[in-house]
Parts: C-alpha cells; structure tokens; sequence
C-alpha cells in the first residue's frame, strides 16, 4: 500500500531542497550531507526525476522554484522570521510490490496529480527517486498560498461553519490539519485501485491505530492504580502515591474519575474496568469523601467549566460597553457638532459599535447553541446515547439541564442581547446621519484632515519599502558571500543578481512614494494657509 509522510522545514534557502532531490546526499547526526567527489562537487542522483509545477498548475522549470517562492513571500510579507515554517514536504512512498506496474513517468504524473488535487496555489517541487528499495515520490511547497483557491468540504472552519478565509485567500499560509490528512489519504486509496496497485484504507489503520493506543493507555492507567491501591493503607496514601506519578483520582458525585499524564480528559473508573468493590479503600471513600477530595473535585470542575464562564464574563463587558456607547452617542447626536474633534468622536464611536454589534451577534450565537443543545435535551422523542451527549455538554458549559430557571434565565438573555442589537443598529443610524450633516457643513476641515491622513499614510509606506528594501540588500548581500565562499556557485550567483534586481525595484518604487509625499506635504501647507487667511 502507499502511504504519505509529511514534515516541515524552517531552512529559508530553498534551494536546498532543489540540490537535495537532485543530488546525493547522506545522513549524518540527523542532517542531510551531500556526497562530494575528489574535486569537491557534488554528484548528481541516478535514476530519478524532477518537475516543478506553478501555483495555477502549469509545469515550470524546477530552477525557477526557489524564486518564486521568494517572491510570494516579499509580495505577501511572510516567511520573514527565523522562527517560520517555509516548507511542507510530502513524501509519497509505494511498497516493493508497485515497482513492476509504475514507470518514473508513471510516478511523476501521480505526484503532479497530487498536487493539483490536494495542493492547488502552491509553488511547487516534485521529484521521483528510484535508488531505495521503495519507490517514493518527493513534494515540497513554499507555505505561503500565491493564488487563491476554490473552497473544499475538507477544510478547517470557523465556529458558524463558514471555512476560514486563510484556508483560500492567496496569501495564506498551508495547514496540514487531520481533515486534510483524510482528504488526501482517501484521493490516494482512490488513484491506487484505480491504476490497479496495491491498495489499503490509510484512514481506517490511523483510527484503528487510534483506538489501541487509547486502549492501551487506559490499560497502563488501569494497572498503575491496582498496583497503587496494593500498597496503600489508606486513601490519602493512595491519593498521594498516584501524584507522584501524575495521576489524578478526582470524584464526580459518587463516582470516581482519573485523569492519567496521556489524558486530556477524565476517564472514569467504570470505562477502565475498575469496579470500586476490588478496591475497599475506594469504596470506604465513597460512603465517606474527605473535604480534601471533595475541593480537589471542586477545582477541577470549575477548570472545565469555561463555556458558561466565558458567556458571563462577554455579558458584564458588553453591558458596559453597550451602556457608554448609548451614553455617549446620544450626548454627541443631541449637540451642534461644530468642531474637528467632535466629528472625531463621531467617526470613533461608529467604528465602536460596529465592533460592538460583530461581539454581541458573536455572544448571540454562543446563547443559541446553548439553547438548542438544551431543547435536544428536553425532547421527550430524544434518544438515551443524544440525551446523555447533551448533558455532559451542558454539565461541561456549568448548567444544570434539569433546571428550568436556568433555561428561562438563558431566554432572557438571548432577549436582552436581540434587543441591545437593535439599538445599537439604530445608533448606528442616526451617527451616519449626523456625520453626514458634519460633512455639509465643514467640508475645508475635512480636506485638511483627509490630506493630513494622506500625508501620514505616506509616511509608513515609505518606512515599510524602506524597511524591505533593506533586507533584499541584505538577502542579495549574504547570496554573493556564499557564492565567493562556494566551489559550486552558480546558482548563489543567480540567486545575488535577482535579489540587486528586486532591490533597485524598491528604489524606484520608494524614490516615486517619496514624490507623492513631498507633494501631499504642499498641499497640507496650502490648505493651513488658506484655512488661517479664511
């Protein structure tokens, strides 16, 4: 069966990856060498392949990689610190059993398949390599998106549903999440029965995998505890011997819950096979839970609780902000706004409550949700396996679903945030309205103040290119030193001419930013002029 592998890199020279797939390299202290020969070259692979294809799909020439990635980064201001990831690798690897039904062509053209499939708006590097006993396939990927891409079922989503936009804007940096890992592995089973190779279901051993290690786990737990509870004479001994190897025994009601140092959550004693009459000392505890435990328990259940805890702490915050934005919208609307600040204020407080309003529909949701977990609670039709998944969320979230005044309470709330919107809307409104009077009225402040932030938008572009410009030198700079120190040196040479180039383009592009600037700084002193002498 094939499978994929996947690792990142954080080398900013992708050339590297270039001379790596198309030159011998060996392993040493868990770095990648090249083979050299007695004159200090390295020495090209035998029996392998290489194509490079652009982010809209086409075939380029593989040289051209490692420029076109530089550019998306420059061009999208990415990839700039030492701490980025710069690379996505994927390693398509057949077992010895394909070797006879595939060609070089045959693997070139399924990891060309592969890309435009699974990664469409990346530059990207394919090589083919013949010399294991497996053949496997090589694909390396700036992480920067160049293009935008079409949206996908399988990609990562916000909290309404929608997919997030840095999953297809250009721009975006590539995340290789498990629904992706899933996508991919069924596209792979998909093209290996369909060129009749040897095939397997990736995703059913990953989760079978899955499933025994988390049995595995909750056996090691299980035998931890026994072999503890053998040598314990009582339960804080027991208590105190599982800490010491960070397992935590917590109470839940009268039941008993661990929480292993391979845990995210709590396992109760039941799902690990431990009944509490194996053990007297826990079952002595459960007539008799010490205040110890029972604060221990306490805490821990608060820690989970973050749902509700979250809708609380949003409320008080939008009830004040709600408050001082009506406040102070009124008091600006009610007087003659006659000055530049005042129309400040107003262009301030309207950007407050567009804010205002995304955070108040944001807490809306979350009420909702937690309203409509709670009626799939209540209904009578409900099944045993849905009735209990919903109240262990709500339990988690700190509700208790049994109690109707809490429901009522959660009612309210969503009634009161409908209702805080609607004004905010129509303050919303009536501040629109009174900045465009404000318009009519002192239409010279405004120019003045629009050119001013002309002016001061200038300014940071010019710092920003300057900034960029820098660095290009700087890139261009550390290129020609490589070269000057290398024996093969033709491709760090190249590498120095394109990034003068990029640089003397930023010259340019700064020396015209700076003519905009000298000229809006006139205008600026011509409006004051006119302004003092009006």
């Amino acid at each position: 069966m094939a499978i994929v592998k996947h690792t990142t890199s954080k080398n900013m020279s992708y050339g590297d990856a270039l001379d790596y797939f198309s030159y011998k390299h060996k392993e040493e202290h868990g770095l990648y060498e090249p083979v050299l020969d007695q004159d200090g070259l390295m020495q090209e692979r035998e029996n392998y392949a290489i194509a490079c294809l652009d982010p809209h799909g086409q075939e380029a020439p593989p040289e051209n990689w490692w420029a076109a990635c530089m550019q998306t980064n420059l061009a999208f201001g990415k990839n700039q610190e030492k701490k980025d990831r710069k690379q996505h690798q994927y390693i398509i690897s057949h077992p010895e059993e394909d070797r006879p039904l595939m060609t070089m062509e045959d693997l070139l053209e399924e990891g060309k398949a592969f890309v435009r499939e699974n990664l469409p708006g990346y530059d990207a590097l394919i090589a083919v390599h013949r010399d294991t006993e497996n053949d496997h396939i090589h694909i390396a990927i700036n992480s920067v998106r160049a293009v935008e891409r079409a949206p996908q079922p399988w990609m990562m989503k916000n909290e309404d549903d929608s997919i997030r936009k840095s999953e297809t804007c250009a721009g975006g940096k590539h995340q290789d999440s498990p629904e992706f890992r899933k996508h991919y592995n069924d596209w792979l089973l998909t093209y290996t029965r369909d060129h009749g190779l040897m095939e397997k279901d990736n995703n059913a051993i990953a989760e079978q995998h899955k499933q025994e290690r988390y049995e595995q786990r909750n056996q090691e737990l299980a035998e931890a505890i026994r072999e503890a509870a053998k040598t314990s004479v009582s339960f804080p001994s027991l208590v105190q011997q599982l800490e010491q190897e960070k397992i935590f025994l917590l109470r839940k009601g009268k039941d008993f819950c661990v929480l292993g140092p391979k845990n995210r959550n709590a396992v109760r004693l039941e799902t690990l096979g431990i009944q509490a009459e194996e053990m007297p000392i826990l079952q002595k505890e459960q007539e008799t839970p010490t205040p110890a435990m029972e604060a221990q328990s306490k805490d821990f259940l608060i820690e989970k609780r973050k749902y509700i805890e979250w809708i609380q702490n949003r409320r008080e915050k939008n009830n004040r902000r709600a408050e001082d934005a009506l406040a102070d919208a009124a008091a600006l609307i009610t007087s003659k706004a006659h000055s530049k600040e005042e129309f400040q204020e107003l262009r301030v407080l309207a950007r407050q409550t567009i804010y205002l309003e995304r955070d108040l529909q944001t807490e809306l949701d979350k009420v909702e949700n937690l309203l409509e977990r709670w009626q799939k609670y209540q209904e009578p039709n409900s099944s045993p396996e849905e009735r209990r998944s919903q109240d262990r969320f709500l339990r988690w979230c700190g509700c208790n679903p049994d109690s109707q005044e809490e429901f009522r309470q959660l009612h309210t709330e969503r009634e009161v945030i409908s209702l805080q919107m609607k004004q905010i809307s129509c303050i919303q409104e009536a501040l629109k309205e009174t900045t465009d009077q404000w318009r009519t009225y002192n239409e010279p402040i405004l120019t003045i103040a629009e050119t001013i932030a002309r002016r001061d938008q200038l300014s940071q572009k010019l710092s920003i290119i300057r900034a960029n410009r820098k660095k290009l030198g700087q890139i261009a700079y550390n290129c020609q030193k490589a070269a000057d120190r290398r024996i093969y040196k033709q491709p760090y040479l190249e590498k120095a001419v394109h990034f003068r180039k990029l640089w003397h383009d930023k010259l340019l592009q700064e020396e015209a930013v700076k003519d905009q600037l000298r000229q809006t700084k006139r205008q600026v002193r011509l409006a004051r002029g006119c302004g003092e002498r009006g």
